[in-house]
């Protein structure tokens, strides 16, 4: 996925999110939708054709996966983060055969892992097999868009959603390329938790939102 302007951050009016997805509205329609077997969000029907990398699918659709997810029984956001970290050092070490099979292993029951996706494409791209780093990469690609399609960011009341807690800091990373200053939580006029994360890039300076209480509540679960 291309890198997204600065400009694109600042002035929101240009994304095509504002009204897409909005979390008290929305969120539980959709994980309902994406239960139902004759649904166009049907996760049973949208998942193969996701594993497959499959780019003829929707931001919605790939959104309904996400959300369909936060109610499977191998979701655990914040205790996953630990396998993310050691795959990382893994390909430190380059050991890329173990980070690969590692990685391929987790993915079959976290299929939206940022970082693991990242992980295993970059891990792919040293073995030189590019069409299978490729494909890795584009699903993470999706999930990006998909995010963005939720929302664009900039306020506490248009925030992106975000499957695990570090997706968001993913995000600024991969697709503004761009440095995390400042980070914080807080709660929207709802009372859903939101993440916010300090964008950095030069003299430019931008906070941006992803709401993420699917996560949170297994946290305390």
């Amino acid at each position: 996925m291309k890198k997204i302007t600065f400009l694109l951050l600042l002035f929101p009016v240009l994304f095509l999110s504002q009204n897409n997805f909005e979390y008290k509205r929305d969120f539980e329609k959709i994980l309902q939708e994406s239960k139902k077997k004759n649904s166009e969000l049907s996760s049973s029907k949208l998942l193969e054709r996701y594993i497959k990398a499959d780019t003829t699918l929707t931001d919605k659709q790939v959104l309904a996966l996400l959300i369909n997810f936060t109610d499977n029984a191998h979701y655990k956001p914040y205790k996953d983060l630990e396998f993310s970290r050691n795959l990382y050092k893994l390909n430190e070490e380059e050991k890329f055969n173990q980070a690969i099979t590692e990685g391929e292993k987790f993915l079959s029951n976290h299929p939206f892992d940022l970082k693991t996706l990242d992980e295993v494409a970059y891990a792919y791209y040293k073995k030189d097999n590019l069409p299978l780093s490729d494909s890795y990469q584009t699903k993470a690609d999706l999930i990006f868009k998909a995010m963005i399609y939720s929302g664009d960011g900039t306020s506490i009341d248009t925030p992106m959603f975000a499957l695990n807690p570090s997706d968001g800091q993913d995000f600024i990373k991969k697709v503004f390329e761009a440095k995390i200053g400042s980070m914080g939580s807080g709660r929207d006029k709802n009372g859903y938790f939101i993440d916010m994360l300090e964008i950095q890039e030069g003299e430019k300076k931008q906070m941006m939102y992803f709401i993420i209480p699917h996560a949170t509540k297994k946290m305390f679960d």
